[in-house]
This record gives structure tokens, C-alpha cells and sequence, in this order.
């Protein structure tokens, strides 16, 4: 199912994985290089899934995290980042962020975006016939 995905980061490589790895050719992605851009375009683009840059502690990220948090509670919000410190993630989290991803396991991000494509199908095999003997 396609999915509206915004990604936020100041560096525009940063941005390029994050697409490369959470988006499909059928999602529309909207990617912002800034957290102040995130926050003005959530209600004109509306995305089910925010996926925001974490490079340091930075307070306008954790800001925009919760305003974005406060204004659309129905939308998944993950924190992306190369740290993977306590603290980093305890200000995510107490901002509101759904998930904390690093980039070391940014493959985790595919299923983030959209949970639902994680379908698990029932392999179906052909009944054994018990005939009567």
C-alpha cells in the first residue's frame, strides 16, 4: 500500500538513504532540510509517516518532533540517528517519537513507514485427501 513519507534532514545524502531503505516506487515522498520546514509543510502534505534526523542533540528537532506530535498525533514520527545513547533516545521518546532507529539498523525503517507491508500470508498447501480405505 503507498504511503506519504516525509523525511527531514539538513544533509541531503542523509535524506537520499533514509528514501533509498523506507520508501517504495508507489509511496509520494516529501523530504525537508530542516525541522522548522517539516513543521510547515505537515498540514498541506499530511504524511502518514515523519521520519526526522537526530545528529546531536539538538533542541529545534525535539521541538518539532512534538509539535508535529501535538498537531497530528495520528501520524508515526521516527527518530533517526547515528547516536545510540540513552539520552538521545530518551529525548525522542519524551518528544513524542514513535520509534528510534540508528543508522546502523536503517533497514528497520521499511516496515516503520508502513507496518502493513509486512504481510504474513499463510503458505497454502494442498490438503492431504483422507479417503476410506
Amino acid at each position: 500500500m503507498a504511503k506519504k513519507l516525509m523525511i527531514v534532514d539538513e544533509h541531503v545524502l542523509a535524506r537520499h538513504m533514509v528514501r533509498q531503505v523506507a520508501a517504495t516506487p508507489q509511496d509520494t515522498v516529501l523530504e525537508c532540510g530542516s525541522p522548522d520546514e517539516a513543521v510547515k509543510a505537515m498540514g498541506i502534505f499530511k504524511p502518514d509517516c515523519v521520519m526526522i534526523g537526530v545528529t546531536c542533540p539538538n533542541p529545534g528537532v525535539f521541538k518539532a518532533i512534538k509539535n508535529i506530535r501535538e498537531a497530528y498525533p495520528q501520524v508515526r514520527v521516527v527518530a533517526v540517528s547515528s547516536f545510540d545513547e540513552r539520552r538521545v533516545r530518551e529525548m525522542a521518546t519524551e518528544a513524542g517519537a514513535s520509534n528510534y532507529v540508528t543508522t546502523e539498523n536503517l533497514s528497520e525503517l521499511f516496515l516503520l513507514a508502513a507496518p502493513e507491508r509486512l504481510t504474513l500470508k499463510p503458505i497454502s498447501r494442498p490438503k492431504k485427501s483422507r479417503g476410506k480405505k
